[in-house]
């Protein structure tokens, strides 16, 4: 699948001239690519302060591994948003991980912070 073909399909937005991934886009692309697996791991939970790590594993089917890591704070998440912290970092690494594995040159909406 190409970027217009991701770009039809709603898998793709625009941000103030900029085109940027959904989540969804990613995973859907990997999955055409082989993608057989994506292991998750915390790095750092701190729910005293608002802080949090993950570590995503991109795994395809020839054994090849793509590492992302992503993180969610006070700082980088909108309130609507701020009491799913910890699933935003998970999401956030997976979307890293995706990345690399398909060799996609855009940035996952999920990524931004919350000035988006």
């Amino acid at each position: 699948m190409n970027i217009q073909q991701l770009k039809t399909r709603g898998f793709i937005k625009n941000l103030q001239g900029k085109d940027f991934i959904l989540y969804t886009g990613l995973l859907v692309l990997a999955h055409e690519m082989r993608l057989i697996s994506i292991e998750t791991e915390p790095v750092t939970i701190d729910w005293e302060n608002g802080r949090f790590v993950f570590k995503a594993v991109a795994i395809g089917k020839d054994g090849q591994r793509f590492t992302g890591y992503g993180d969610a704070t006070t700082r980088n998440v909108g309130k609507m948003i701020l009491p799913h912290a910890l699933r935003m970092a998970e999401t956030r690494a997976k979307a890293r991980a995706l990345r690399d594995f398909t060799g996609l040159g855009l940035t996952a909406l999920e990524e931004l912070g919350d000035d988006k």
